[in-house]
């Protein structure tokens, strides 16, 4: 019994740092390793842009002011016109799409006049190069994709055709 107390003692000890070594990003429920580092090498494009993500891209998104970012449909969540928001517009392959993003923001997608459903939400606040990450069923066609509530003015955006 007298040994049993020292070793539960090591064992509490080293159970938080063997939980402090998981791999970076690894909090997402899929893997977004490949738009860390299309983002990481993105360029600064303004809102507004027209993307081709086939099948896949990734941006630094300039951002505007809110009333001047021309959204397609209002934001679901609310924002200041003042807030940092934008656009980016793609044509779409019928299929699933993800978006991640370098900030925790709100983001919609737009298409045929209404916001698509999310298929799935996966986040890591501690992820460097990502922080929130959605997947999207998509049709054939236009979309937009729709930032706002960014605490930054530039925030790195990936377009990513999961399956067509």
């Amino acid at each position: 019994m007298r040994h049993a107390l020292p070793l539960a003692a090591a064992l509490l000890a080293v159970g938080p740092a063997l939980a402090g070594d998981a791999e970076p990003c690894s909090g997402f429920a899929w893997d977004v390793r490949a738009d860390i580092a299309a983002v990481a090498a993105a360029e600064m494009t303004p809102s507004g842009s027209e993307i081709r993500p086939a099948p896949a891209t990734a941006v630094r998104l300039l951002l505007v002011d809110a009333g001047k970012a021309g959204f397609a449909l209002p934001p679901e969540q609310a924002q200041s016109p003042a807030a940092p928001a934008g656009t980016l517009r793609f044509v779409a392959r019928a299929g699933v799409w993800r978006v991640t993003t370098t900030e925790r923001l709100w983001f919609d997608v737009v298409q045929d006049g209404r916001s698509a459903k999310p298929l799935g939400f996966s986040g890591d606040p501690t992820c460097e190069g990502a922080r929130k990450s959605v997947r999207f069923e998509l049709k054939d066609g236009p979309a937009t994709l729709q930032v706002s509530g960014s605490p930054s003015r530039t925030v790195g955006v990936a377009v990513t055709a999961e399956r067509p």
